[in-house]
């Protein structure tokens, strides 16, 4: 029952009735409890199966304190220990004893009791076993946890009879118990469970009355939050019941009371909660000196304060945790319900009392005394205190400073100052009698400083030029009591910025001792002190009078005068701020200089915005002065300033008016506080964004966190910088007061502002533009939409019930129906349809008397209902429309305007695809007055008309829409704007005729419709959906209409509706023009965002006879702004009119005209069946011969939206509830469809259907033909066991029971595949409309494939569905793409029958062993194998056959093309995708997909080469320039090429490039005489490939393609010039060092890019990759394949790492982890997408090519492996990290990887996963052949993790500063090293690798223990020393380290060097 409205006489018999706990089941779990219990005791008391013993157990808990409430309740098992001798026993002994707690938990349940069941939800709670009892009809239920804890009460210290004793027993526990657990150092309330039995004694005592009056509470609570995720963060429901019996206790004391006094007393509290502060000392006090100053601090933490009075450390309230705010709203929202009024009519008062809330006021009533050091009260068996916080009553002002006047506080702000105690019509005059400055203060202040500047001037050194007053007191915004003012002094000696710090300090010194000698006392009542810090660039000093209560903190800042003296209003020159930008200043470091500007920016702004700037400073005072002290982030809160900015912002963008009302001015500022997070507010009053340097600097502030702030006066300070979380709570707690509170008692409405603007907002940003502001909140969407079909429904049911006059039905519409709805205030209408209205012109006759009973009945509604928002129904009635408002309940900003609306039923009852006949449009247009009268009657045309289109065209509806009402808000003289409705069809306009991409650019579409606006004068758009010009009428009107001026803009749904008439067009033209300028429309280079293509104009006609898309819009598509109709009569099933020929014959660009003409049904067959289907459902559903039905499901191709024209398909799946597994359905299926058959017989002859019915029954099943004119469909009737229950998913037990049910009845495999309807039809729900148009075009080629096989077997058109999605699926994914694209790819498909292998995990997985060994035997099968979706064991491509006979159709209809050509683009799919191949056939799926055609490849190289000698031979023949030689790179040269869209190299060395840098300066030249040359190949050779150069020119780089003429292959190339570094260089050597040293230098010297020049090593990439064994070459393409698929699905998200970087990364895993020429390939699969997930560790080079001994490539070489993570170095190049640290996202990568580690290619023939390489996922220098290892090998590894720390420095070195060696072993050999340093490096990071050898230090070893021919002073540094754990090296050993490291490389190379002193001297 609903507690709200439960009247207040009524609560008790609620409680009692529907509140207790059920009876039974108490005493079923207390028994259970009572049986535990016992069990534990006995079981701990056997010393051998125990090793503690249980001395008591204490019942705590709801269900112990007699406060369980019905449905759900809690209990606590509080189990005192022996073991625990104290608090930090349980600490440490918690989870060995929970755990054995829990054996013993399921032990003792291994006998149930009857009527309880038990189960283990997730363990949240730390320190406690939780576990539920529940009824078995799970109405009820107990969650217990049992809590082992230390008896910190003993069995001595109190004797349990006093405990249990009553509450005024002067018995209280030792404070030591106390004190003790103070000094314990726990959490709050950690120990808690230890006091338990207090808890339970204090509630459990009190009369039965006031545990009733807690249930009601806790009722209420339960009402609140319904969610779980909603209650994690709300208060404890515990902390509710301590407010109910401290609110009893002080406000009445009795054993009977009023229910609803005491639940209004308690939610009173509740609102009040910022003011909250209870505590008992029934158990402890402030007797204890270490309790007392315990207790002090406890009551000083964040309001609300509510102490456990057992536990003093556990504040259940807990304030700066939970979120009270939502209970307080809620509470506030609830006192007019019925609940909380007397049967006489008026409220129920609360009750009065120290600290409770006053009846009619919304403070406390504080009786207790409050002083400045917040006295705790005096001791008392039992008190209790509601007492403010600390200043909470009287705010200071800011602290002055320490010059000693901080004893000064404006006395006059007393409890008057509290904002929160201040009724909104009384702010204006707080203002003035509070906060204004006192006039005789500031006087003296201007004197003051007059005679301080004056002096200055006279004295001053250095020469002044001018002087300006700052700060809030130049500002006029300076508040009573305490202010701020800047000295600004501009001096003639600073000619630059930079100057200032110069001689800044020299001058502030002069200053300082001229005040100190100068200052005379000149103004009486007016001291100055200097305060004892300062800040550094200015003097500070402080004025204060005493006597008025007053002071003000003067700056005096020397500063450069960088603006010089402007007019007013002018603008500083931009060189100005160019100037500052390239200072190199910090944010806001030169903000004095601009002082003036910033001065004028408020100056200037009307006296009441400065009044509600100093309320709302005086806000930001209170919020400081009371938390000051008690968190750290009140130091870093935002400057007051930045809330100044903020306050004149919220005003110019919601009044700008100098007349407003403070309350909401005031709110607003509030409101942009609470969004901080998003605020961006900036102005361009002094700079902006034409200047190049200023607009870089200023985007580049747009892009930083916000909050952002820019200061009017100098774009370098962002003023929002700060803690502004603290500000964010405290304006939500004042938000709820009465300060907002209008005299009525509505909540104030802020001014409607963003905390951005639009103008102001990157054009790249307007997604999360929209997204964050605009988007209404979808929570409240939902209650809206819920509450809004219940209002429909119980209009329809009781609206004119005594009456001849019927609701035909009830229509939303509006932005909220079209799903364009705005945040905060929207606007929808409900169209209620009336039987009285016959004819469009009675629709204003009876509108009156309509309205006055929509309006009673509507009354009714809110009276009866109960809604999740508020229902408000306004008191003023109007005889034309009746309004109500949906306002949610917790977001006060989100509502909903309705209008309802009665109406003409025009239409009737509406299908998919209706088009209105034109008899319609003829009555309308002889019955209509004006314009758009009778628009009402179409609002359902309107609302399909926007619902149907993408959601980005939506969103970009919501920016059109927003802009509008930011246009509606300037001044617009006479007239008005356009309609909002035509924005919203001129944005659907501009995104069709813009090419109707689903995916379009935002900023695009947003100038487009900006762009219409502006040419407003031309504006002619129409469509045609619902009407046309058959009729003579209809011709003839819209003839006339678009006749008239212009703009003309046609409502689709109502064609006497022009939306572009009448209206200030101008208006809303002018503002478009400024905002086609502005940022949101710009690119980031500053050129204007280009709109789409849009037509505007149209020629004007006389006829619509002669009218042609064509001629009026080119780029106009069907349906808009043209007069055809897209319905086309019906024809014959099966005659295709002109499509009528084979669909070889239709070009590739004409299927999606095929698709829409021939293929889709028509709209009026699909509504006819449509409405058939669901009469005859409903029929099957309400028939009582028919056993319960669960659910009619509608499949096939019907259900499935995949129907063909003319015949077709479908299934009536009915779940019969006698079916209570798969079995009966075989077996007792007869019977039941032979009373369907007799059902669909009866409503065969005795229904009139629009469709026609045929049913038919035979053996093999029962059916039934639905026909139309031009559509059959074939319906199967089966009924089924419903599998799914009332989940949404199938369970792994479910797939189990079908298993089990196959072979018990010997069932062919996916004979109950039926059963799984519901997810055959949801995999196909959500799919694009194009795609189901392939799968039409797709079903149409297979039946033309039936027509010409006669005996092709039964059609596998299901097969073909789902073979059509996986092809989409793997090969594209949008929802716009080429048909013929589609339909190759998806006969491509079929030509593979033997390969092809499909499944999907969408239901199913491999985690379950039974649907493991049902998938494993599925995928063993012959191909091809498709499996359905629902069901894993039906393949529904099972006649071998027939694919057989698809195979050759499919081969023919895609050569039929082009004969010897390739058939064209498809896209990039493998029959059988590599997540679903197994292991052990990665090899075959290789060799099948992978490698390319070798006789492409022999095409290729023949054409490469002679393309290599053609260019060799006739570039630049004409001058001095030679080829050198021509390279080939790529996957094509190093033979790691991949079947399709593989990639290479052309590398070009001339001999005019003769170093590195000439290579970058003369590329362009090269470029362009190669081109020119490759074009005169191109027409002189010709190739047996395709040649093609591409058309796109590059200075960098020139393209050309090769491609097979009869495979779907190609290759990529790119030529490339580059300096031929390497010479003649033979392969086997490496290159000369110089070679790098040169590389090097210039990297080092220039601004040279790592790699830039690697193609000059294009051989040395070749060789180090094509050498490598066949197999290894494999793994990279079958890497490259896998890189492939995720680059298609991440490319939108971020750059991927080149795939360069994973060859190298595969060839490291095959040299670390195997060497072998012959491995398993899925190993070093794994191992592979394994090191990709541990990218932030991946350091991989190589020193086959350079290496270590030169001194300036290993300098580099160890710095290139200290940098970021992932390090791979490019074997050729070593300034090319093509790991590239945070460069890429290899975060994206590593996700996919992680993903793909449990998928089917990673288990072999078995099932099970196989293992992959052990592979070190660091290489250092040691393991590359430098000899200096291992040392500065797990240096680099520690180093590069950040994890040095002196400890482990100690540990390495030891105390003798030995090295350690394993233990009687010295190691030479360098695999040791290799193995040792891996094994080190990775054994802390993996648990499974091996532990290292103990170890013993050096010096402890012996000779003998050391290989003979090693002497121990004489160790080998080619060999390795295992180190034991160390961590790091200090910078001291790394350089030792590097000294050794070049000493062993004096050596012969590969020799040991013998070190001649001690190994390591640390």
């Amino acid at each position: 029952m609903d507690l709200y409205h439960t009247p207040a006489a009524a609560l008790d018999s609620l409680v009692a009735g529907n509140l207790l706990p059920s009876s039974e089941f108490l005493t079923a779990a207390r028994r259970a409890l009572g049986d535990l219990a016992a069990f534990l005791r006995e079981r701990g008391g056997r010393a051998a199966a125990q090793p503690w013993r249980v001395l008591k157990i204490a019942k705590g808990g709801s269900d112990g304190r007699g406060t369980a409430l019905r449905g759900g309740c809690d209990s606590e098992l509080v189990l005192f220990l022996t073991c625990f001798k104290s608090y930090e026993d349980q600490r440490v002994h918690w989870a060995e004893i929970l755990s054995e707690l829990q054996t013993s938990l399921q032990s003792w349940w291994q006998k149930p009791i009857h009527g309880l069941s038990f189960e283990f939800p997730r363990q949240d709670r730390p320190g406690a076993l939780q576990f539920r009892l529940a009824s078995p009809d799970l109405e009820h239920w107990m969650d217990v946890s049992l809590v082992p804890a230390f008896d910190a009460l003993g069995e001595g210290c109190l004797a349990l009879s006093r405990i249990r004793g009553p509450l005024n027993s002067n018995v209280k526990p030792s404070p030591q118990v106390y004190s003790t657990l103070l000094n314990s150092g726990c959490q709050g309330g950690e120990h808690a469970a230890c006091f338990s039995e207090l808890r339970r004694n204090f509630v459990n005592t009190r009369p039965a009355k006031v545990k009733n009056l807690i249930l009601l509470v806790k009722h209420w609570y339960r009402q609140v939050c319904r969610e779980e995720a909603r209650r994690e963060v709300l208060p404890p429901a515990y902390a509710l019941e301590l407010l109910a019996i401290f609110a009893w206790e002080q406000g009445c004391g009795k054993n009977a009371f009023s229910l609803a006094q005491g639940l209004r007393t308690v939610l009173g509290l509740i609102q009040q909660y910022r003011h909250l502060c209870v505590f008992w000392t029934l158990h402890y006090g402030f007797e204890d000196a270490v309790v007392s100053r315990f207790l002090r601090q406890q009551l000083e933490r964040p309001r609300p304060v509510i102490l456990d009075p057992a536990d003093p450390t556990w504040d259940v309230g807990n304030g700066a945790a939970w979120r009270w705010d939502i209970l307080a709203q809620e509470a506030g929202s609830c006192f007019e319900r019925p609940c909380f009024l007397q049967a006489a009519g008026g409220s129920v008062q609360p009750w009065e009392g120290p600290g409770l809330p006053r009846a009619g006021t919304s403070g406390l009533d504080h009786p207790i005394q409050r002083d400045s050091a917040q006295r705790p009260p005096k001791e008392s068996s039992s008190h209790h205190a509601v007492r403010p916080r600390k200043g909470g009553t009287q705010p200071s002002g800011p602290a002055p400073g320490p010059s000693g006047a901080a004893s000064i506080i404006p006395s006059m702000l007393g409890t008057a100052s509290d904002l929160s105690q201040i009724a909104a019509k009384d702010l204006d005059r707080f203002v003035q009698d509070h906060l204004k400055p006192n006039p005789q203060f500031q006087k003296q202040v201007s004197k003051a400083i007059d005679v301080i500047l004056s002096c200055l001037r006279e004295k001053c050194v250095y020469k002044v030029s001018r002087v300006s007053k700052g700060g809030s007191f130049g500002r006029g915004t300076d508040l009573r009591g305490g202010c701020d003012a800047e000295l600004v002094i501009f001096f003639n000696c600073f000619n630059d910025y930079k100057d200032q710090s110069t001689r800044r300090q020299q001058i502030l010194s002069e200053m300082r001792a001229q005040l100190e000698s100068g200052w005379q006392d000149p103004v009486p009542g007016l001291s100055l002190k200097f305060p004892e810090r300062t800040v550094p660039g200015a003097l500070q000093f402080q004025l204060v009078s005493p006597a008025l209560e007053s002071w003000m903190d003067v700056t005096l800042l020397p500063v450069f005068d960088a603006v010089g003296q402007l007019c007013s209003g002018a603008k500083p020159a931009p060189q100005v701020y160019s100037t500052l930008l390239n200072s190199g200043c910090q944010g806001g470091e030169y903000a004095a200089c601009f002082s003036e500007l910033r001065r004028n920016f408020v100056n200037t702004r009307p006296a009441k915005l400065k009044n509600l700037i100093l309320l709302v400073k005086h806000w930001y005072r209170q919020v400081a002065a009371r938390n000051k002290g008690q968190q750290p982030a009140c130091a870093s809160l935002p400057p007051v300033y930045a809330l100044e900015l903020l306050t004149i912002f919220a005003w110019e963008q919601g009044c700008g008016k100098d007349s407003f009302k403070t309350a909401e001015g005031l709110k607003t500022v509030l409101e942009l506080v609470q969004q901080h997070q998003q605020l961006c507010v900036y102005w361009t009053v002094n700079y902006s964004f034409e200047d190049p340097a200023i607009k870089t600097h200023l985007l580049g502030q747009l892009q930083k966190k916000r909050p952002l702030v820019l200061d009017p006066a100098d774009p370098t300070w962002n003023v929002g910088q700060g803690s502004w979380e603290l500000l964010a709570q405290e304006a939500a707690a004042l938000g709820t007061q009465v300060c907002f509170r209008s005299g009525k008692g509505t909540s104030v409405q802020s001014w409607d502002v963003m905390p951005a603007l639009l103008y102001q907002t990157p054009a790249g940003d307007l997604d999360k533009f929209i997204s964050e502001f605009l988007q209404p909140n979808r929570q409240f969407l939902a209650q809206v939409n819920k509450a809004v079909d219940a209002i429909c429904s119980f209009l329809r049911e009781n609206c004119f019930r005594n009456s001849a006059i019927k609701v035909l039905k009830v229509v939303k519409g509006g932005s909220l129906a079209k799903g364009t709805a705005l945040r905060g205030r929207s606007d929808a209408d409900l169209v209620v349809f009336l039987s009285c209205f016959s004819q469009f012109t009675e629709q204003g006759t009876k509108r009156t008397e309509v309205i006055s009973e929509i309006r009673a009945q509507l009354e009714a509604c809110q009276q009866e209902m109960q809604f999740e928002v508020k229902f408000e129904i306004p008191k003023w009635e109007n005889s034309r429309v009746l309004s109500f408002s949906l306002t949610s309940q917790t977001m006060l900003d989100q509502s909903v305007d309705f209008d309802v609306l009665p109406a003409f039923d025009a239409l009737g009852q509406l299908v998919p695809g209706y088009r209105p006949p034109s008899q319609v449009y003829v009555d309308l247009i002889h019955s209509y007055n004006h314009a758009g009268e009778f628009s009402t009657c179409f609002t359902e045309l309107q609302r399909d008309f926007i619902i149907s289109r993408p959601t980005k065209l939506k969103s970009l509806i919501r920016l059109v829409k927003y802009w509008y009402r930011q246009c509606n808000k300037m001044p617009k003289g006479r007239g008005s704007l356009p309609p909002q409705h035509g924005l919203e069809l001129l944005t659907v306009y501009a995104w069709e005729q813009g090419g109707r991409d689903p995916q379009f650019n935002m900023a695009q579409g947003f100038r487009t419709v900006l762009e219409l606006v502006s040419q407003y004068r031309q504006l002619c758009v129409y469509w045609t959906v619902n009407y046309n010009d058959k009729d003579e009428t209809v011709r003839d009107f819209l003839n006339r209409q678009l006749r008239q001026p212009r703009p003309i803009i046609l409502d689709p749904a109502d064609p006497t509706g022009n939306l572009g008439h009448n209206a200030r067009w101008d208006l809303l033209a002018e503002k478009a023009a400024a905002y086609m300028s502005a940022l949101c429309c710009m690119s980031r280079d500053s050129t204007p965002i280009r709109p789409w293509p849009a037509k505007t104009l149209a020629p004007v006609i006389c006829s619509f006879l002669v009218l042609e898309c064509e001629f009026w819009f080119p780029g106009c598509k069907q349906g808009s702004g043209c007069f055809s109709s897209p319905f086309h009569p019906p024809i014959p099933a099966g005659a295709m009119g002109i499509w009528g020929s084979h669909l070889y014959s239709v070009q590739p660009e004409k299927l999606d005209e095929l698709i829409e003409n021939s293929l889709r049904p028509y709209d009026e067959c699909w509504r006819q069946i449509h409405e058939t289907v669901h009469a005859i459902c409903a029929v099957l559903q309400e028939t009582e011969q028919m056993p319960p039905m669960i659910n009619v499901v509608k499949g096939g191709s019907y259900g499935r939206k995949t129907m063909l024209r003319g015949n077709s398909d479908g299934t009536i799946v009915i779940f019969v509830s006698d079916f209570e597994q798969f079995q009966d359905q075989k077996e007792n299926q007869d019977e039941i469809l032979t009373k369907l058959w007799l059902c669909l017989t009866e409503c065969q002859f005795t229904r009139k259907m629009p469709a026609k019915m045929e049913v038919q029954k035979s053996p093999s099943g029962l059916t039934f033909q639905l026909s139309t004119k031009s559509q059959n469909i074939t319906f199967k009737v089966l009924p089924a066991y419903n599998a799914l229950g009332l989940s949404e998913k199938p369970t792994p037990q479910t797939y189990r029971e079908l298993r089990r049910a196959l072979d018990m009845t010997k069932a062919h495999p996916g004979e109950f595949s039926v059963c799984f309807a519901e997810l055959q039809q949801r995999f196909f729900h959500n799919r694009p409309r194009k795609l189901k148009d392939l799968i039409l075009l797709v079903k149409y080629w297979y039946q033309q494939c039936q027509e010409k096989l006669k005996d092709l077997p039964h059609p596998p058109t299901y097969a073909l569905e789902l073979l059509t999605v996986y092809a989409w699926e793997q090969g594209c994914r949008a929802e716009n793409f080429d048909m013929a694209e589609g339909i190759r790819t998806v006969l491509g498909l079929i030509r593979q029958p033997e390969q092809l292998c499909i499944y999907w995990m969408v239901n199913y997985n491999f985690e379950n062993e039974t649907v493991r060994n049902i998938l494993l035997s599925q995928l063993r099968s012959p191909r091809p194998v498709i499996l359905d979706p629902a069901d894993p064991t039906n393949n529904v491509s099972k006649d071998k056959a027939c694919w057989q006979l698809l195979k050759q159709e499919a081969l023919s209809w895609l050569s039929s093309l082009s004969p010897n050509q390739s058939p064209g683009p498809s896209w990039n799919v493998l029959p059988v995708p590599l997540f679903a191949t197994p292991g052990h056939l990665l090899d075959k799926f290789i060799k099948d997909f992978l490698q390319p055609n070798k006789q492409f490849l022999d095409q290729i190289t023949i054409a490469v080469d002679f393309i290599c000698k053609f260019l060799q031979k006739n570039c630049f023949s004409h001058s001095r320039t030679k080829v050198q030689k021509t390279v080939k790179g790529g996957s094509t040269g190093k033979g790691t090429a991949l079947k399709t869209g593989s990639d290479a190299d052309l590398v070009v060395f001339t001999d005019s490039l003769k170093n590195y840098t000439s290579q970058k300066n003369e590329r362009c030249c090269i470029i362009k005489e190669i081109h020119t040359q490759l074009v005169a190949c191109q027409q002189e050779k010709e190739f047996e490939v395709k040649f093609e150069i591409s058309k796109w020119k590059a200075p960098r780089v020139l393209s050309f393609s090769l491609k097979s003429k009869v495979l779907n292959e190609s290759v990529n190339f790119d030529v490339l010039p580059a300096f031929n570094a390497l010479g003649r260089w033979n392969p086997g050597s490496p290159p000369n060092p110089k070679v790098y040293t040169d590389l090097i230098d210039l990297y080092k010297s220039s601004d040279a890019v790592g790699g830039e020049f690697s193609t000059c090593f294009t051989e040395l990439q070749c060789n180090f990759v094509v050498s490598r064994p066949t197999k290894l070459k494999d793994l990279i393409r079958l890497v490259k394949h896998w890189y492939r698929q995720c680059e298609r699905k991440l490319k939108h998200k971020g750059s991927l790492p080149p795939k360069y970087a994973l060859e190298l990364l595969t060839i490291y895993s095959w040299e670390q982890g195997s060497g072998a020429e012959n491995f398993d390939t899925a190993e070093g699969f794994r191992t592979v997408l394994e090191l990709i997930t541990k990218y932030r560790q991946l350091c991989v080079f190589w020193t086959v090519n350079y290496n270590f001994e030169d001194e300036t490539v290993r300098n580099f070489l160890l710095t290139q492996i200290q940098r970021t993570r992932p390090v791979i170095l490019d074997p050729a190049d070593p300034t090319g990290d093509v790991g590239g640290g945070d460069q890429w996202c290899w975060h994206l990568l590593a996700k996919e990887a992680t993903e793909w580690l449990s998928s089917f290619c990673f288990t072999d023939g078995t099932g099970c996963p196989v293992q992959s390489w052990k592979v070190p996922i660091v290489q250092t220098p040691g393991s590359c052949g430098m000899g200096i290892q291992p040392l500065v090998n797990e240096m680099f590894a520690f180093r590069s993790h950040r994890i040095l720390n002196g400890n482990a420095r100690r540990d390495f070195w030891g105390s003798s500063g030995s090295c350690f060696l394993k233990k009687r072993r010295a190691v030479t050999a360098r695999s040791a090293l290799l193995h040792s340093s891996s094994r080190f490096f990775d054994s802390s990071r993996n648990q499974d690798r091996q532990a290292l050898p103990s170890i013993t230090p050096l010096d402890s070893c012996s000779a003998r223990d050391l290989p003979s021919q090693t002497h121990p002073l004489s160790l080998s540094f080619t060999g390795s020393i295992a180190l034991s754990t160390m961590a790091c090296f200090p910078l001291s050993s790394l350089l030792f380290l590097q000294a050794l490291a070049a000493r062993s490389l004096c050596s012969p190379r590969g020799k040991p060097f013998t070190c001649p002193w001690d190994p390591i001297i640390p």
